[in-house]
C-alpha cells in the first residue's frame, strides 16, 4: 500500500508542478499588476497548509486577494485613486516598511557597513515597490468594489487591440469606442482576440465606479451583434 501512494504521488506531483508552472506563466505574462499575485495563489495555499501551526500562515493567504479582483479588466480612472485615496495607498504600505526596519539589523547583521547600506536601501525601494502594486493597490480596488455608485451598460465598438513593449515592459491596449485607447489586462485582450471582434462588432462593456470613486471596467466585452 505504502509503495503505491509513492507510486501515485510520484506521477501526481509532476502533473501538478506542470499545472501549476502553466498557471503562473499566464498570469506572469497576461496580468495587470493587481491581477499578477494570483499567479503565486497555488504556492500560498500550500504554504498556508504547510505551516498551519504557524502563527504569520495567513499572510499566505494575501494572493487570494488578488484573485478577487480578477473582474477589474482595466482601471479607466486616471490616476488609480484620488484625493485622501491616493494617501491611503501609501499608509498602506507602512506596516510592511515598519517589519522591515524591526527586522533590519538581524537581516544585514553578517554584512559591511557600505554591503548594509546599498543592499538595505535597495531592498527597501523594491519592497515599496511591489507592495505598492500587489498589495496596496489590490485592497484598495478590492473596497472599491465593496460598494457601486454608479453601473451602466457602455455600448461601443472595439477598433483595435496592440501590445506596446516587449518582455517585462509588455503592456496590453485595446481602443474603444467613446473610451479611446485604454491598457487592459492580457486577458481582456485574449478574450477580444478568441471571439474575433471586428471593428465593425457591437459590444457591450459593463463600466463601475466604485465607492472610492475609481472607474473601472468589469469584467469581459459582450458581443451584442455582428455586421
Amino acid at each position: 500500500m505504502v509503495s503505491s501512494i509513492a507510486m501515485d504521488l510520484g506521477i501526481l506531483l509532476p502533473i501538478l508542478g506542470l499545472l501549476f508552472v502553466v498557471w503562473a506563466i499566464t498570469f506572469i505574462v497576461y496580468s495587470e499588476t493587481w491581477q499578477l499575485p494570483t499567479a503565486f495563489m497555488p504556492v500560498g495555499l500550500g504554504a498556508y497548509i504547510y505551516l498551519e501551526h504557524h502563527p504569520w500562515n495567513w499572510l499566505m493567504l494575501l494572493p487570494l486577494l488578488s484573485a478577487l479582483v480578477f473582474n477589474v479588466s482595466a482601471v479607466l480612472s486616471k490616476p488609480k485613486f484620488r484625493g485622501w485615496v491616493s494617501y491611503l495607498n501609501y499608509i498602506l504600505l507602512l506596516p510592511i516598511v515598519i517589519l522591515y526596519l524591526f527586522n533590519f539589523r538581524s537581516l544585514f547583521k553578517d554584512d559591511s557597513l557600505l554591503r548594509t547600506i546599498f543592499a538595505g536601501l535597495g531592498i527597501l525601494a523594491l519592497l515599496i515597490y511591489v507592495s505598492k502594486f500587489w498589495l496596496s493597490d489590490v485592497i484598495l480596488l478590492l473596497i472599491n468594489q465593496l460598494y457601486t455608485k454608479e453601473s451602466r451598460n457602455f455600448e461601443t465598438t472595439i477598433a483595435n487591440r496592440f501590445i506596446k513593449g516587449v518582455g517585462k515592459t509588455r503592456t496590453f491596449h485595446v481602443t474603444i469606442g467613446g473610451l479611446g485607447t485604454v491598457e487592459t489586462s492580457g486577458f481582456f485582450y485574449l478574450y477580444v482576440g478568441l471571439k474575433n471582434i471586428t471593428p465593425y462588432d457591437k459590444v457591450r462593456l459593463k463600466l463601475k465606479t466604485g465607492c472610492l470613486g475609481t472607474e473601472f471596467i468589469s469584467g469581459f466585452p459582450r458581443l451584442i451583434s455582428r455586421t
